[in-house]
């Protein structure tokens, strides 16, 4: 749990919180982990094993609707994803399957849709990766162009998506298509739920700016089961924006469990250090500056709290969401930046690198740039805002 106060979750959230640190004890052991970092850095952060015993101990959508399984608050569902990235644990292979597919199968699903994969997602055997943009559809994404036409039992889906992180790992594809060319712009659209391992279907995995990979997916006369498509034909674009609402959420939950952390080596180092003979601790400058990004992140946790609350009630925070994410992401990139000025050259050192003083810092800024683009650009989530939350024209 970060060193910021508040300490106190409250009774059940830190006795729930001291539940998911007794299992990480016993099932991310220290081998398990040592094992986990041997791995090139853009491999870690997703273990399928891991997921599956997550899933086997019932760890996966504790934050769901109670209908669906889920039986924790917005806060135990905070001090869970808080103690995850304190552990550093790896949660990649089943984070966007428990968030984004998960929500959109909560309000759009069919009955059999629900039954078949809310369990095998919360049992960690299904892996997702979302396939939105494309070369001429990125956060514009109503301009998408790959289609999927209706063949019997199957829709056979052509084109090509961009950017899409952990396709190269995952099982499936949360795939959005055009199913009619002839609709305006937002109609005309659907959503599948595809095999990756497909016939048709080739990967070009490339390596982002912040270490991980991401992929190209190129589909050719792919063919999905008609009975994959979540929601009606044609009636995808609400689909989706519902599930980029959950999305933008889980990039800000998770974002923020990072930069708690993050926010507390650097101060533990700052307690100690002496650089030039200068006590660090003692700069008025370096003060106002940590102050500054503290209280930061206790905003960010109010947003993060919100959130939370309002997809527990079965709404879609669309423009809460687009705060959350703007405000997290940002905060991230004001930190990694702090960081870097504080720490002076020693900053750029990587985590791994000898004499490293903070040595994740220059990573939280690096992966910064992932956050202020996925899930829609920092400036789409202000337009979101101003016209779905302050209700001015467009």
């Amino acid at each position: 749990m970060s060193k910021l106060p508040p300490h106190d979750m409250g009774p059940a959230a830190n006795a729930f919180r001291d539940k998911v640190r007794a299992w990480l004890a016993a099932n991310w052991t220290a081998e398990r982990k040592a094992a986990h970092l041997k791995k090139p850095f853009k491999e870690r952060g997703w273990d399928a094993e891991f997921s599956r015993l997550m899933g086997r101990d019932g760890w996966i959508g504790v934050g769901w609707p109670a209908k669906f399984g889920g039986s924790r608050t917005p806060t135990e569902q905070i001090a869970f994803i808080t103690e995850m990235a304190n552990a550093s644990a790896p949660v990649q292979a089943h984070s966007t399957g428990e968030s984004i597919v998960a929500q959109a199968l909560f309000l759009h699903g069919s009955k059999a849709q629900q039954d078949e994969w809310l369990p095998a997602i919360r049992r960690g055997e299904r892996s997702f990766a979302l396939g939105y943009s494309e070369p001429e559809a990125g956060s514009d994404l109503a301009a998408l162009r790959t289609r999927a036409v209706r063949d019997g039992d199957d829709f056979v889906v052509n084109g090509q998506k961009l950017w899409s992180t952990g396709a190269d790992k995952a099982e499936y594809i949360w795939l959005a298509v055009r199913t009619d060319p002839d609709a305006k712009k937002h109609a005309g659209i659907s959503v599948l739920m595809v095999d990756l391992r497909s016939p048709g279907i080739t990967l070009r995995p490339s390596t982002a700016l912040y270490g991980k990979t991401f992929s190209a997916q190129f589909y050719d006369n792919v063919r999905v089961p008609a009975k994959n498509m979540v929601g009606a034909v044609n009636d995808g674009w609400k689909v989706i924006t519902d599930a980029l609402a959950s999305e933008r959420v889980m990039i800000g939950g998770t974002r923020m469990a990072g930069i708690e952390r993050a926010f507390d080596h650097l101060t533990e180092y700052l307690k100690t250090a002496v650089v030039g003979g200068k006590v660090l601790r003692n700069d008025p400058v370096i003060r106002d500056r940590i102050g500054a990004l503290a209280a930061d992140i206790e905003v960010a946790r109010l947003f993060q709290m919100r959130n939370s609350r309002l997809i527990e009630q079965g709404k879609v925070p669309l423009h809460e969401a687009a705060m959350g994410k703007v405000f997290a992401s940002e905060l991230q990139e004001r930190l990694g930046q702090a960081a870097l000025d504080i720490l002076g050259t020693g900053g750029l050192l990587s985590e791994d690198a000898e004499g490293a003083p903070v040595g994740e810092m220059e990573y939280v800024l690096r992966h910064a740039i992932m956050g202020m683009i996925g899930g829609g650009t920092n400036e789409i989530q202000r337009n979101v805002i101003a016209q779905r939350g302050l209700g001015l024209p467009r």
